[in-house]
């Protein structure tokens, strides 16, 4: 099972259409492509500040390397290091870029797959939006009243006596 963010950029009175159009799916996990092919995927969800980020490091680690004399192994455990915090963090990444076109988060969904976090978090949309005329043969649900404790008084559960 994974989790998905769901960000959406939604209007009032969108139709269903119109908000599966503006709705993103991210996938909250570690990313093994990145670790091995951070600038390419960057690139593929077009994530342009990360990436000149990216390039930015990687020329002023050779610089620095070339002018301080460090070792090769040195760079390259930097790098591995640079890699692996790109790895963890590409779903922030990507929920920031999104954050910035004006998409808002619309919900989190557990689910196997990207179809079935879909379906997931559409039955749960068409639900919560529908009419209320369309709703109105659905369960309500009905807060519990607090529960009668000994002595007639709702005070503190435990090893504290009632004063």
């Amino acid at each position: 099972m994974g989790i998905w963010t769901v960000l959406s950029r939604t209007e009032p009175g969108d139709t269903a259409e119109a908000v599966a159009g503006g709705t993103v799916f991210v996938r909250e996990k570690f990313s093994w492509a990145t670790l091995f092919f951070a600038p390419f995927v960057l690139a593929r969800f077009r994530l342009w500040l990360p990436l000149a980020a990216y390039v930015a490091v990687v020329v002023l680690l050779q610089v620095t390397a070339s002018f301080a004399g460090l070792a090769q192994a040195v760079v390259d455990v930097v790098m591995a290091g640079f890699h692996l915090l790109l790895a963890f963090e590409l779903p922030a990444l990507r929920r920031r870029k999104l954050a910035r076109k004006g998409y808002e988060e619309a919900g989190v969904v557990i689910a196997a797959n990207r179809d079935e976090a879909e379906q997931r978090f559409f039955a749960d949309w068409v639900e919560t939006h529908s009419s209320p005329s369309a709703r109105a043969d659905l369960p309500t649900i009905r807060p519990m009243a607090s529960p009668a404790f000994a002595g007639g008084q709702a005070g503190v559960i435990g090893a504290f006596p009632g004063t």
